[in-house]
C-alpha cells in the first residue's frame, strides 16, 4: 500500500506542476483574472484563475494511473481487484460531481454569479451527489453512534455544503486554502489508511500532493489562484472523504474526520455568525475572516506559516485519536487551537462579544422591572476589527436618539480595504408595538480619492421609532441633517486613516507586532463629544 501511495504522489505532483503553468497561460488569455478593486482585492496587478482545473486534472490522473498499476502489479494471481479493491459506483458519481462544481466554478470566475445562484446550483451537484449513495446514515460523537434515519439525507447534503463553503470561505489570501487544503487532505489520507479505505486514501493523498505542487505558484506573492473552481472542488473531495475516511462504507460521519476540518469550519461558522447578529447579508463580503485578521498582523508569509501550524494541531491529534481508539483527543485538539485564537483574539473574539452581548440583552430583557422600562435601555459595541475609535461618533450618535425618542439606532460599518469594522446598538426597553413602528435603514457612504470622485458604501444606519408621536416627521428630518454630518465625520476619520495606513506601510514591511497606540494616536478624531475607547480585539 505504502507503495501506491508514494507512487500516487509522485504523479500528481507531477502532473500539477505540469498542468499550472498550462492552466495560468490560459486563463489570462482570456481574460479569467481577478483584478485588484482597492477595496477588497488589494493584490497589486491582476492575477489568473482557475487554478482548481488543475487540481482537479491532477487528482484525476494519479487516481486512475495508481488503480492501473495496482492492477498491473498486485491484481495477478486471480484477483483483478488488486490491493484497492473495485472502483464503487460512488466513485464515479463524485469525480463527476466535483466535475460539475468545478465548471460552476469556472463559470463564476469568469462572468461572477449571484450568491444564491451560487448556492442553488451546489445544491443541485450535491443532492444527486447524495442520490448516488454517499449518505451519512449515523453520527459517531466520542465513540456514541446516532442513528439519523430520515434525517439522513439532509444533513448530508449541509454536511457537503458546509464543506464545500468553507473552504470557499478561507480562500482570500495567498496560499490559504491551498495550505489548509494540503494538511487537512493528509490527515484524512492517514485516516483513511487506518480504516480500511485504501480508495479514499489515493484520493486524498492524490489531492494534498496536487496542492503542494500548487503552492509552489500560489504562495506570496501569488501567479495564480485556485479562484472559486479550485476552492469548491477542493471543498467538495474533503467533505465526501471525511465520510468516507471513518469506515469503508460511507455511513457513518466521526469526529476524527471533523475536526481535521476544524479551521475552515471554525472561519466559515465565524463569518456566519458575524454576518447575522450585524445584520449583514450572508453573501456580504468583508476582510475579517482568519486569513485576514493573522495577515494585517504578521503579514502574508508568516501568516502561512500560523495556519499551517493550527491545521497540523487539529489534524495531528485527530489522527492520534484513530490510531489510540481516544476520540476525545479530536475532541482537544478543536478546543486547544479556537481557545487560542479567541483567547490571544487572533480570531473569534469579535464573534464571541457580539453572541454574548445579544445573550445579555436577551436576559437582561426578562430582569427589568416594568417602573424602569421609559428610562431603561442597552447599549452594546463591538470593534469588530482594527483599531480606529469608532466610539467617539457612536456616543453622540446615542445621545441624538435618546433626545429624540428613538427606540432603537444601530450603526454597522464595514470598511474593508483598511481592515476596519464597527458594530453598535442601542435600543430603549420600552419598545414599541410592531404595528406603529417607523423602521427605515439608511446606507452610509463616503467620497474615495478626490470629493466625488468615488462613492463608496461603507455601512447602514438603522432607526426604528414610533409612528404615532405626533413631532415623528420632524424628528426625521433633524435625523436627517444630523447624518449630514455624521457622514462628513466619517469620512474625515476614513481619510485620516488611510494616510496613517500609508505612513506605516503594508504588513510585510512593517513588524510583526505593531504597537496598538502607533495607529490610534497618530489619527486626530473631530467630535464634539468625545469619550473613552471601548474595548477592542487588538
Amino acid at each position: 500500500m505504502a507503495w501506491l501511495i508514494a507512487i500516487c504522489v509522485a504523479i500528481s505532483i507531477s502532473v500539477s506542476l505540469a498542468l499550472v503553468p498550462l492552466v495560468r497561460a490560459g486563463a489570462r488569455r482570456l481574460g479569467i483574472v481577478d483584478h485588484p478593486d482597492s477595496e477588497r482585492k488589494l493584490h497589486a496587478q491582476p492575477v489568473a484563475l482557475g487554478g482548481g482545473l488543475a487540481i482537479y486534472g491532477a487528482v484525476f490522473v494519479a487516481f486512475v494511473a495508481t488503480i492501473l498499476v495496482d492492477r498491473a502489479v498486485f491484481g495477478l494471481g486471480g484477483d483483478s481487484a488488486g490491493l484497492l479493491g473495485y472502483v464503487s459506483h460512488p466513485l464515479y458519481i463524485l469525480f463527476g460531481a466535483a466535475g460539475a462544481l468545478l465548471f460552476v466554478g469556472l463559470i463564476d470566475d469568469a462572468w461572477v454569479l449571484r450568491g444564491r445562484q451560487k448556492l442553488l446550483l451546489q445544491c443541485l451537484i450535491l443532492i444527486a451527489l447524495v442520490g448516488g449513495g454517499t449518505l451519512i446514515k449515523q453520527i459517531n460523537v466520542l465513540g456514541f453512534d446516532i442513528a439519523l434515519g430520515t434525517l439522513a439525507f439532509p444533513i448530508t447534503v449541509i454536511w457537503l455544503l458546509l464543506a464545500v463553503n468553507a473552504l470557499n470561505l478561507i480562500d482570500g489570501a495567498d496560499g490559504m486554502a491551498t495550505t489548509a487544503g494540503c494538511v487537512i487532505s493528509a490527515g484524512l489520507g492517514i485516516v483513511s489508511i487506518f480504516n480500511g479505505s485504501s480508495l479514499s486514501a489515493v484520493i486524498a493523498f492524490a489531492l494534498a500532493a496536487s496542492l503542494l505542487a500548487f503552492l509552489v505558484f500560489n504562495r506570496p506573492p501569488a501567479s495564480i489562484y485556485l479562484g472559486d473552481a479550485g476552492s469548491m472542488t477542493i471543498g467538495l473531495f474533503v467533505g465526501v472523504l471525511a465520510v468516507w475516511s471513518s469506515v469503508k462504507e460511507s455511513t457513518i460521519l466521526a469526529s476524527a474526520p471533523v475536526a481535521i476540518l476544524a479551521i475552515p469550519l471554525f472561519d466559515s461558522t465565524a463569518a456566519i455568525l458575524r454576518r447575522w447578529l450585524t445584520g449583514r447579508s450572508l453573501y456580504t463580503t468583508d476582510r475579517a475572516h482568519l486569513h485576514h485578521l493573522l495577515q494585517e498582523r504578521l503579514g502574508p508569509v508568516r501568516m502561512l506559516f500560523v495556519v499551517a501550524g493550527l491545521c497540523i494541531t487539529t489534524t495531528s491529534l485527530a489522527v492520534m485519536s484513530v490510531v489510540f481508539n481516544q476520540p476525545w483527543l479530536a475532541v482537544l485538539g478543536v478546543i486547544m487551537v479556537t481557545a487560542a485564537l479567541i483567547g490571544t483574539r487572533s480570531f473569534g473574539y469579535a464573534e464571541v462579544r457580539l453572541l454574548m452581548g445579544r445573550a445579555i440583552h436577551f436576559a437582561r430583557s426578562f430582569a427589568t422591572h416594568p417602573s424602569n422600562a421609559d428610562t431603561a435601555s442597552h447599549d452594546r459595541r463591538v470593534s469588530l476589527q482594527g483599531v480606529e475609535r469608532w466610539d467617539t461618533i457612536w456616543e453622540p450618535l446615542v445621545q441624538f436618539a435618546k433626545g429624540n425618542r428613538f427606540a432603537r439606532i444601530k450603526i454597522d460599518l464595514n470598511l474593508a480595504w483598511l481592515h476596519e469594522g464597527y458594530h453598535a446598538h442601542w435600543q430603549s426597553v420600552r419598545f414599541p408595538e410592531r404595528p406603529v413602528q417607523l423602521q427605515f435603514s439608511i446606507p452610509l457612504f463616503i467620497d474615495r480619492y478626490a470629493r466625488g470622485a468615488m462613492r463608496v458604501p461603507i455601512g447602514r444606519l438603522e432607526v426604528i421609532a414610533e409612528a404615532s408621536d405626533p413631532d415623528i416627521h420632524d424628528r426625521i428630518s433633524d435625523l436627517s441633517e444630523y447624518l449630514r454630518n455624521l457622514s462628513a465625520e466619517i469620512e474625515r476619520m476614513v481619510h485620516r486613516l488611510e494616510s496613517a495606513k500609508k505612513q506605516i506601510g503594508p504588513p510585510q514591511s512593517r513588524p510583526a507586532d505593531p504597537p496598538a497606540a502607533k495607529s490610534t494616536s497618530e489619527i486626530p478624531i473631530i467630535s464634539a463629544n468625545p469619550v473613552a475607547v471601548s474595548e477592542t480585539i487588538y
